[in-house]
């Protein structure tokens, strides 16, 4: 197996999603904390082992005595190999190792989308990476498919609260509830939105998932009880809503776009919702 002797990790300190997966390393792996170093915490000789254009889009490995840094998913494939020996065998295989490497390349080139950076006038390294519209375009839709995967489940968990409906009933009618909104949103953005919608676009998949994943409990407490209770789903759609409304508003900020999007995001999000719910559920 491989070893971390002589390797220090390099990650940038100005991204969430890098920041906190230091610190699962850290807790769920035998790699001490010494072995892993913010680049903008690294001495002048070890600065100099790490090319700017390289780790502004992905992660460094050095070797602190003469070898050479390793980047990316290939530091990545060496950091796993180092510490499982299941790793190992997996990475050398070749179809494997080309799925992973992907996964990472989307990861690491939007790790801004995922998450905002934290404070980028207080920071010493440009790492923002460099723009590559397929990996934009392949987060974004794998965003947007866990979204409606995720909104279909929901449905269907809210389907004992509608007896006589069935399944693909329950969730087509979600689909609707809940997605018009944001398809109305895009096509907006589509039309008067320039440069920037791209970026937008991969935000409002960020924000989708995170709104969803919110419904974790409910679902867990659903499949386990089948316990009809409907304020633990209400309670649930209004943390949803809350925290959606908040990344919006954060994430528009950070992309310096007006808050009007923000207000037509949220219009179209409930006027969309309250028409469908009329029509399947209260129109005579």
């Amino acid at each position: 197996m491989k070893t971390l002797d002589n390797k220090l990790i390099i990650y940038d300190s100005n991204c969430k999603v890098c920041s906190s997966l230091k610190e699962v390393v850290v807790k769920l792996t035998s790699i001490p904390e010494n072995k892993i170093s913010a680049y903008n915490n690294l001495p002048a000789e070890h600065v100099v082992k790490v090319d700017p254009n390289q780790f502004k889009n992905v992660m460094a490995l050095i070797d602190t005595k003469d070898g050479n840094t390793i980047y990316g998913a290939e530091g990545i494939a060496y950091i796993f190999s180092s510490q499982y020996k299941i790793a190992d065998l997996l990475l050398k295989v070749k179809p494997f190792y080309w799925l992973f490497e992907q996964f990472y390349k989307i990861q690491a080139n939007n790790r801004y989308i995922i998450a905002t950076p934290k404070n980028k006038s207080k920071f010493e390294c440009d790492c923002y990476p460099d723009p590559v519209f397929k990996y934009r375009l392949s987060y974004i839709i794998l965003t947007f498919l866990a979204s409606t995967l995720l909104t279909m489940l929901l449905g269907i968990s809210l389907r004992k609260f509608l007896p006589g409906l069935s399944v693909l009933e329950a969730a087509k009618q979600m689909l609707l509830i809940a997605g018009t909104g944001w398809v109305l949103q895009i096509l907006a953005a589509r039309i008067f939105m320039k440069e920037k919608f791209m970026d937008y676009l991969g935000h409002l998949g960020s924000i989708m998932v995170v709104g969803l994943l919110v419904f974790i409990p409910w679902w867990v407490f659903w499949f386990v009880t089948g316990i009809k209770l409907m304020y633990f789903p209400l309670a649930s759609v209004l943390f949803s809503s809350g925290l959606m409304l908040y990344l919006h508003i954060e994430r528009v900020r950070y992309l310096k776009l007006s808050a009007g999007w923000t207000v037509s995001w949220f219009l179209f999000l409930q006027s969309t919702a309250l028409f469908w719910v009329y029509y399947y559920h209260f129109k005579s």
